[in-house]
C-alpha cells in the first residue's frame, strides 16, 4: 500500500474514528483503525462491535492495499505533523506503517487487515432519506433526555414510531421526557425502531447540514450513510417505557415566556451548585403576573430574578427543578416565545412548541423536597 492525502482530511477523520475505540476490550485489534487504499480513495474504519464507522477521504493511491494501525497513535501523530500532506506506505514484509512527512518518517506497528472484524452488510429492509440539517434539528431536541447506555439499556436511546400520519420520536431517562412529532411522508407505517443515543450523537457530529442522509435498517441493525461516511449500529433490543402515561392531560397552569429571557436566567441559576452536589436547583414560583426564579448554594451564594408575564395567571405555583434539566430544552427550541406548563408542587414542568409541521414536548420531573 502506498498513498498520499491531505492532513486536513485524514486528521479530522481519525479524531471521529477514535471516539469509537472502546476504553476496555479483550480484543486488542479493536484499538486499531482499518486503513484501505483503492480507487483514489483512502477508507478508514473503526468499530467496537456495537457501532462501526467508515469514513472515506480523497487520496492519491500509488499502490492499493490495507492494514490495521493503532488508531490513537496515528491520530495523535497526524495532528502534530508540521506539513500539510501525509504519505502512508505499508508492505506485508515489514508489517510497519511508514508515515512520511516532508523529509521525516515515523513507523507504527500494525495488525493484518484479514484479522480485523468483518464489516457487516448494510441493512436494507426499510429506507428513508433526510437532509442533514433537518435530521440533526429533530434528533437534537430529544437526545438530551436519553440516558447513558451504561445506566439502563431501555432508556439509552431514541424510540421512533412510524404511524399512519406522523413519525414520533421519544427519549427518556426517567427524570425527563422529550417527544417530537413530524409528518410521515416516507410511506413506511407500523414500524418501530429503538436507536442507541450514542449512534445518533455520532451521526449528528459527522453529518453536514447539506448532506443527503440515507437511513436504512432491518430488525437488528441500522445504518446512516452520506457520500463521506457510513455509520452502522445495532438497534436496542429492549422495551421502551410507556411514556404517554406520564404526560399530563391538562396542565394546571400555563404561561408564555420569551425563550431567551428564561434561558439566560436559568443559565445564571445553574451556576449555584451546592458543594458535594452535581447540579443546581432552581425554584420557580408563579405569583399572579410574575415568575420568580431563585437558586442558592451554601458557600456559593444565592440568586433571585423576576420575569414579568404578559398577563396574570389567575393562580399560583411553587415548584423546584434541576436547573440543567430546565435549561437544556430551551437550547434546542426554535421559537422566540415558548409555552411552559406547570402542574403543582409535585407535578412536572412541560415545555410545548408547535409549528406548522412539528410538535415538540419536553417534560421535566420536579426535585423532591426534603422536609
Amino acid at each position: 500500500m502506498k498513498v498520499s492525502c491531505a492532513k486536513n482530511e485524514i486528521g479530522p477523520a481519525l479524531i471521529s474514528l477514535c471516539r469509537l475505540i472502546p476504553s476496555r476490550t479483550n480484543l486488542p485489534i479493536l484499538n486499531g483503525c482499518l486503513i484501505s487504499a483503492s480507487d483514489q480513495t483512502l477508507t478508514l474504519q473503526c468499530t467496537d462491535l456495537e457501532l462501526t464507522l467508515t469514513i472515506s477521504i480523497p487520496a492519491q493511491v500509488e499502490e492499493e492495499g490495507s492494514t490495521v494501525v493503532f488508531a490513537k497513535y496515528l491520530s495523535d501523530l497526524v495532528r502534530k505533523l508540521p506539513v500539510d500532506d501525509v504519505s502512508l506506505s505499508w508492505t506485508d514484509e515489514k508489517k510497519l506503517l511508514e508515515v512520511n512527512y516532508g523529509s521525516a518518517v515515523s513507523h507504527l506497528h500494525t495488525w493484518q487487515a484479514a484479522d480485523y472484524p468483518p464489516l457487516q452488510q448494510t441493512p436494507c429492509d426499510q429506507k428513508i432519506n433526510f437532509q442533514g440539517s433537518k435530521w440533526k434539528g429533530i434528533t437534537e431536541k430529544v437526545l438530551s433526555a436519553a440516558a447513558q447506555q451504561d445506566v439502563r439499556i431501555n432508556y439509552a436511546g431514541v424510540f421512533v414510531q412510524f404511524l399512519d400520519e406522523q413519525i414520533h420520536m421519544a427519549a427518556t431517562d426517567a427524570y425527563r421526557l422529550a417527544l417530537i412529532k413530524i409528518p410521515n411522508n416516507s410511506g413506511i407505517k407500523g414500524c418501530d425502531l429503538f436507536i442507541p443515543g450514542r449512534a445518533l450523537t455520532e451521526v449528528n457530529r459527522l453529518a453536514a447540514d447539506g448532506d443527503d442522509l440515507e437511513i436504512s435498517w432491518d430488525s437488528g441493525m441500522i445504518s446512516f450513510a452520506t457520500r463521506n461516511f457510513v455509520l452502522t449500529s445495532r438497534l436496542i433490543n429492549a422495551q421502551f417505557p410507556n411514556y404517554e402515561k406520564v404526560i399530563p392531560e391538562k396542565p394546571e397552569l400555563k404561561i408564555e415566556i420569551p425563550r431567551d429571557i428564561l434561558m439566560t436566567t436559568l443559565e445564571r441559576a445553574s451556576l449555584f451548585v451546592p458543594p458535594q452536589e452535581h447540579y443546581a436547583v432552581a425554584n420557580l414560583k408563579i405569583e399572579d403576573d410574575k415568575l420568580v426564579i431563585t437558586a442558592q448554594a451554601v458557600e456559593v451564594g444565592s440568586l433571585q430574578e423576576v420575569i414579568f408575564l404578559n398577563e396574570p395567571t389567575g393562580s399560583n405555583c411553587d415548584v423546584t427543578f434541576n436547573a440543567k434539566y430546565l435549561l437544556e430544552p430551551l437550547q434546542v427550541m426554535d421559537q422566540e416565545k415558548i409555552t411552559l406548563c406547570l402542574n403543582g408542587q409535585s407535578g412536572p414542568a412541560v415545555y410545548l412548541e408547535e409549528g406548522e409541521d412539528e410538535y415538540y414536548l419536553h417534560l421535566v420531573s420536579p426535585v423532591c423536597r426534603v422536609s
